[in-house]
């Protein structure tokens, strides 16, 4: 891709021509990519004799002469007929995978027999019709080829593309190589640069959620390890360095992913694979972690463990999702965090894709020398996220009976957003008792869609939040929460919350929930104080996977596993229990509805819960 020399001061929405001509001076002659080219002998004989790769070869031997999973229109189209996502995903994921270890062959074994069907592979990708997902061509713009935009897969197959180009040299012919350029051209390039300027066209540049860093990385990574021309990949650096502060926007000052945890594993490990690209290409003179914004950021995952390697799944989260080891020993050394035990616990020698593995087994910015586990990293009684009105209890360590409570506030329009200001979620033991439903199984054309809300999941009515007056709460900016106190001590965490505004009724006056996280009781108090213009109907839930039965009139016990507590209501007019599994696109749990018996105009209902007691 030639740029024409610019005919105005701005030919950018919002990037410089002097920072692209300061990048351009800081860039090698040559492309370059992540690792070493295949033709460097020593560095690749070494890693051969690492265990880890001892099977490579022998395994993609098996794979020579066979035909890559054959593409499917029908199944690319299942989308647009169904609104279902996995087969086309599926498909598209099959064939990109396999060409990940001939090239870890080739580049380990170098006698070119597995170069044949590289090429052929590479080919036969640029022959795709689209290498966007279904889901984001909804238009099928990219299948017909009428129009190209960049996404999560067509960004990243671009990357890892340009890595087979980098790694292999001149082991690929010049006519694959040149039709390999010219489609990431087509699909990548180009569209990227007309949206560098005008600033319109493609939203994840300005997308304050895993979009931006995901598809920066990939689309800023191929240019810089395949565009010739060093002034093309300048201004892909120059993108790279403006666009992906919109990342770092969508964290509060003190580090909250209003995403969820499975998203921070996403969005923050390709930010840091951004962050390698740009620092490896300039030398080290452009450093993204530079933000205030990063190091809280790179600590959410470790801020929002509840206890006993258990964490919350909030929002589209799943349940059994915990931090990813591999980059958060990267974030550690590269930040200096001091998490040892992760440093010392991951070992990055493994043979897996063509982008981060090569990252981390060359040498690159990050402290290799592995660190002694001297720093202590017990687990601390809370993390508050005070911008996000997000609080985690725990115990402290080496207590008896670990107990653990998330209370969330936060608001209605948060990224992946379910309706649940309000919610808690509290795990004794290892045991999750009462919790957030996760998100979904898998995503369908209303998970985005303006029919979110039709799906059960992403409302209050599947959250341990109340129904007021028959209403569930609505998705706004507006619902959020409003802290009216905090008392944080040894012994206890209270934290009062106002959450009337999620709620569209014109009765309500009042709606105050009160949480009490007791460490030396080894309890949780759940209170709510409301009061409405009319009598009217008011009721709570609980959200769980755990066995539960009622044993008294205000009392329910929920067990799971060894663990057993005891849910104690205390209400002024007595409750009704009903129960309610709900399946629709994700795991099986149940919905307790704790409804007073009868309306009211005013009233408080307390819920406390504690371990049951051995009889």
């Amino acid at each position: 891709m030639k740029i024409a020399p610019a005919k105005s001061e701005k030919p950018y929405a919002d990037l410089t021509p002097t920072r692209i001509a300061e990048l351009a001076a800081l860039l090698p002659e040559q492309p370059r990519g992540f690792g070493e080219p295949c033709r460097n002998r020593p560095a690749w004989i070494a890693l051969a004799t690492n265990k880890k790769f001892a099977d490579v070869v022998q395994s993609a031997a098996t794979q020579i002469g066979k035909d890559l999973p054959p593409w499917s229109d029908d199944l690319y189209l299942d989308f647009s007929r169904t609104g279902q996502r996995p087969a086309g995903e599926k498909m598209m994921d099959d064939r990109h995978n396999v060409i990940r270890p001939l090239v870890w062959a080739e580049c380990i074994e170098n006698n070119g027999r597995f170069i044949p069907d590289i090429e052929k592979m590479l080919l036969a990708y640029t022959d795709e019709p689209s290498w966007t997902r279904p889901a984001h061509d909804p238009e099928l713009k990219n299948f017909n080829g009428t129009a190209y935009s960049v996404d999560l897969q067509s960004s990243k197959l671009a990357h890892e593309l340009a890595q087979v180009l980098w790694l292999l040299g001149d082991k690929i012919s010049a006519g694959t190589r040149a039709k390999v350029i010219a489609t990431a051209e087509q699909r990548i390039f180009a569209p990227l640069h007309e949206s560098f300027r005008t600033g319109k066209g493609t939203p994840f540049l300005y997308r304050e959620t895993n979009w931006n860093s995901v598809c920066l990385a990939g689309s800023v990574g191929a240019a810089l390890t395949a565009l010739p021309d060093r002034n093309d990949r300048a201004l892909f650096a120059a993108a790279g360095e403006y666009y992906s502060r919109y990342y770092l926007a969508g964290f509060t000052a003190d580090g909250y992913c209003g995403e969820g945890l499975g998203y921070w594993n996403y969005g923050m490990s390709h930010f840091l694979l951004l962050r390698e690209q740009l620092w490896q290409a300039t030398g080290g003179k452009v450093e993204l972690f530079n933000n205030e914004k990063i190091r809280n950021a790179a600590l959410y995952g470790i801020n929002i463990e509840m206890i006993n390697g258990v964490y919350p799944a909030i929002a589209d989260c799943h349940w059994g999702t915990k931090p990813d080891v591999e980059f958060l020993s990267d974030l550690s050394q590269a930040l200096n965090l001091g998490l040892h035990h992760h440093e010392t616990t991951w070992d990055p020698v493994t043979p897996r894709d063509l982008i981060f593995t090569p990252m981390e087994i060359f040498p690159n910015s990050l402290n290799r020398v592995k660190t002694p586990n001297t720093a202590s990293e017990d687990i601390c009684l809370r993390s508050f996220f005070e911008q996000a009105g997000v609080l985690v209890c725990r115990t402290a360590s080496g207590a008896t009976k670990t107990m653990s409570a998330v209370l969330k506030g936060g608001h209605n329009a948060e990224p992946h957003n379910h309706n649940d200001i309000g919610s808690f979620t509290l795990v004794y033991g290892k045991e999750v008792l009462v919790a957030d439903p996760g998100g979904p199984t898998v995503y369908n054309s209303r998970t985005f869609s303006a029919e979110r809300y039709t799906i059960k999941l992403f409302t209050s009515l599947t959250h341990s939040v109340p129904v007021v007056a028959g209403r569930a709460q609505i998705p706004s900016r507006n619902a959020c929460t409003k802290v009216l106190k905090t008392d944080f001590t040894e012994a206890r965490d209270e934290i009062i919350m106002d959450i009337a505004s999620a709620y569209e009724a014109p009765e309500l006056k009042k709606l105050v929930r009160t949480f009490i996280f007791d460490r030396r009781a080894g309890s949780l108090t759940v209170q709510d104080d409301f009061e409405f213009s009319r009598d009217s109907a008011f009721e709570l839930a609980l959200t769980t996977r755990a066995n539960w039965k009622q044993i008294a009139a205000n009392q329910i016990e929920l067990t799971a596993g060894s663990e057993r507590i005891i849910a104690e209501i205390q209400a002024p007019c007595g409750i009704d229990v009903t129960s309610e599994i709900i399946a629709e696109d994700c795991l099986p749990f149940t919905r307790l509805g704790l409804k007073l018996k009868q309306p009211l105009t005013s009233g408080k209902v307390v819920v406390t819960f504690r371990a049951a007691t051995t009889e």
